[in-house]
């Protein structure tokens, strides 16, 4: 990959988010990073690259709201000029999204539409790379490709396609350089504490039950953070504006149950101690599925990390942390 020099991170205390920083202050020795996020800097514990200490120097960290500040991050970037922006900044978490569906929209779409309308023209601006989700499709069954019909079925999924559109059209309209990911469950260290794989650990650690929702037959392809930063940035270089990219394993779809299995198989723990069976979110997709061959392809991925190996780090981080993730709180907490 040619050296970059300029990117911007919208939602840099995101999960994933930290792992493209580490990823780009690892690979690119003298590209310049702002990091952008609504809230204070986490707690290192919980960001790859403020945990492995990269970002000294090289990362400039503002506070700021893609809802409330959009025309500071504006400015921001005129005055940075980044080559690159990566934007993670999003409202999650389907169950919630149904109890403040204006709140979703306000930021996964207007948020959007309010900071890319005054972007459009920059010529500074080589890539807009954006995270967006399979949730879009709904569900569709296996193998769902990038020509997949969009049929959301929850508001966080509905609000995270009306801003996809509307950077669509912009590329349409301006030539807006917007790229498209789309990845399987992320996971890996310094995931959200809420995550079923760090709460397995944390609860098997507590003696604490998981409750799987309707049973956790509903399947996934889990995707370790790192391959998703890999992926991204080649994204970034690579990708064909207006275009979207699929990022999954191949061929190693899971049910939630089994997931949590593997987790408590390799803690030594067993599976009837710490699981409680609950009813089925509403809306909540049976399967997701993605083909992720033109990503392969069109921009030379490919997953490196295992599953197991990756649920071993997971373990491995919270014991390592012990001391500090034993008192956050393990439960989502909203910001609106």
């Amino acid at each position: 990959m040619s050296n970059l020099s300029k990117i911007l991170v919208l939602g840099s205390n995101s999960f994933t988010a930290g792992y493209l920083i580490q990823h780009v202050l690892q690979s690119q020795k003298d590209c310049s990073v702002v990091a952008i996020s609504r809230s204070p800097q986490v707690n290192p514990v919980m960001s790859a690259y403020l945990s492995s200490g990269n970002g000294s120097g090289r990362v400039e960290f503002r506070q700021l709201s893609v809802n409330h500040q959009a025309s500071e991050i504006v400015s921001v970037c005129d005055k940075f000029k980044p080559e690159y922006i990566f934007n993670f900044a999003a409202q999650g978490e389907v169950r919630n999204s149904w109890k403040w569906p204006d709140q979703w929209y306000e930021t996964n779409c207007m948020g959007v539409v309010r900071l890319t309308s005054a972007l459009v023209e920059r010529e500074y601006l080589k890539k807009y790379v954006v995270s967006s989700t399979p949730e879009v499709y709904g569900s569709t069954g296996e193998g769902m490709t990038e020509s997949t019909s969009f049929e959301p079925s929850t508001p966080y999924a509905a609000s995270k396609l009306a801003g996809d559109l509307h950077l669509g059209v912009l590329n349409k309209r301006y030539q807006f350089p917007v790229v498209f990911t789309r990845a399987a469950n992320v996971y890996g260290p310094h995931q959200q504490l809420y995550r079923i794989i760090p709460r397995t650990v944390i609860y098997a650690k507590c003696g604490r039950k998981i409750n799987l929702h309707g049973g956790g037959k509903s399947r996934r392809a889990f995707i370790h953070a790192q391959d998703v930063a890999d992926a991204t940035l080649k994204a970034a270089e690579k990708g064909v504006a207006g275009e979207a990219y699929h990022l999954s394993p191949n061929n190693d779809l899971r049910t939630v149950r089994s997931v949590v299995e593997t987790v408590l198989q390799q803690m030594g723990e067993p599976f009837e101690k710490h699981v409680e069976m609950q009813d089925e979110n509403y809306g909540q997709d049976d399967c997701f599925s993605l083909n992720s061959s033109k990503a392969q392809q069109e921009l030379k991925w490919s997953c490196q990390v295992p599953f197991e190996e990756g649920v071993e780090q997971v373990i491995k981080w919270v014991h390592d942390n012990w001391e500090q993730i034993s008192k956050m709180n393990l439960e989502y907490v909203h910001q609106p």
